[in-house]
């Protein structure tokens, strides 16, 4: 089957809701019309060059909290930007209006309150073909930054998968997937798991690193659609220094001259490739690594239950930009898991069992769009 993506790597700033919406309908327009040449900071990747792009996805994916911004200082600072599944604000609005508009399954991430138990949450919300919200998903696994605003993990443990179908009428969703239940799985209905940035990383970043939470519990569900919104960090953020070595103005101030080295290459930036390298580590159980010893179930030529021609898909919709001395990575990209038998030990792009299927750089505001096998 193949279905048409689009992640928009969003650079939102705080406070400036209005402003981060419209540059989110601004990418989405300039991407399904003729365009000239788009201004720096909103480059478009696709897969059609100089044609004009089919208006309809099957699937947009939007950044972790994509229209709020991320580093809030306390609870108080983002409370004006909190939603809930029954009192929808802008951003649970732009993700009905926008699944509507284009007629596609729709991820945006959002902070949530909720009114059953009266507690903060990092959230996405997934929307069908018909702007109705069918899935929100809750945050496992927190960052510091989740911790600092108020934040609650996700009350539901082990990453439980969803079903999600694309055929054109669809508006349900399965969850609490049997995975040697068939008999409801349509042709277009594909197990997938919802992870958001921290879930990628070992729990608090404090259990084994080869536990590999998250994609051990995809794996184990057989799901082929991992879908990450992210606001994961440049490597160089200088956030992450030690606070003993650098204090915050000194942080503010490397953060700056991070900014201006990376903004200095507009024009040729590349992706954070070290990112990039590291998410595919994290997804260890689908490569093909002599150390990965998981029986692989998908595109397994011996295997009467996989096709051969089975992928595993895994979308990563980071975002970019600056906020004081948290400087983001961007390198957005999608990657796709095909189990081609040949086991080595490179756990990067070098190792032939993941393929890189497109991605954008570490500092533009962009789409991008590719039509997939899944």
């Amino acid at each position: 089957m193949k279905i048409r993506v689009a992640l928009l790597q969003l650079n939102p700033r705080i406070g400036k809701i209005n402003e981060n919406i419209s540059n989110v309908y601004k990418l989405l327009s300039s991407s399904t019309q003729q365009q000239p040449t788009p201004p720096p900071q909103t480059t478009i990747t696709t897969t059609t060059t100089n044609q004009q792009l089919n208006s309809k996805f099957d699937l947009i994916v939007l950044p972790e909290l994509a229209i709020t911004g991320y580093n809030f200082p306390n609870s108080t600072a983002i409370k004006p930007y909190l939603e809930s599944i029954d009192k929808f604000g802008p951003s649970l609005n732009l993700g009905r209006e926008l699944s509507i508009k284009y007629q596609s399954i729709l991820v945006i991430g959002y902070p949530e309150f909720s009114h059953d138990d009266n507690k903060i949450y990092n959230s996405c919300a997934v929307f069908n073909r018909f702007g109705q919200l069918i899935y929100n998903y809750r945050k496992s696994f927190l960052y510091e930054t989740d911790e600092v605003w108020g934040c609650n993990e996700n009350p539901i443990k082990g990453f439980p998968s969803i079903e999600l179908d694309f055929s054109p009428t669809s508006n349900k969703i399965r969850e609490d997937i049997n995975v040697n239940e068939t008999s409801e799985t349509t042709t277009q209905s594909i197990i997938t798991n919802i992870g958001i940035c921290m879930d990628l990383n070992p729990y608090k970043f404090e259990a084994p690193f080869n536990k590999f939470e998250f994609s051990m519990s995809s794996y184990s569900q057989r799901a082929k659609l991992l879908i990450c919104p992210m606001a994961w960090l440049n490597p160089s953020s200088p956030s992450i220094l030690d606070n003993e070595e650098f204090d915050k103005s000194d942080k503010l101030e490397l953060a700056q001259e991070l900014e201006s080295e990376l903004k200095e290459n507009l024009d040729s930036a590349e992706a954070s490739w070290s990112t990039i390298n590291y998410w595919i580590l994290r997804f260890f159980p689908y490569l093909s690594h002599k150390y990965s010893i998981m029986p692989k179930w998908f595109n397994n030529k011996t295997s009467t239950e996989a096709s051969n021609d089975e992928k595993v898909t895994v979308l990563c919709c980071n975002r970019v930009g600056v906020e004081e001395d948290v400087v983001y990575a961007g390198s957005s990209c999608i990657l796709q898991f095909n189990n081609h038998g040949k086991y080595n030990d490179a756990t990067d792009l070098t190792n032939e069992s993941v393929e890189l299927i497109g991605n954008l750089d570490q500092i533009n505001e962009s789409i991008l769009i590719k039509e997939i096998d899944i």
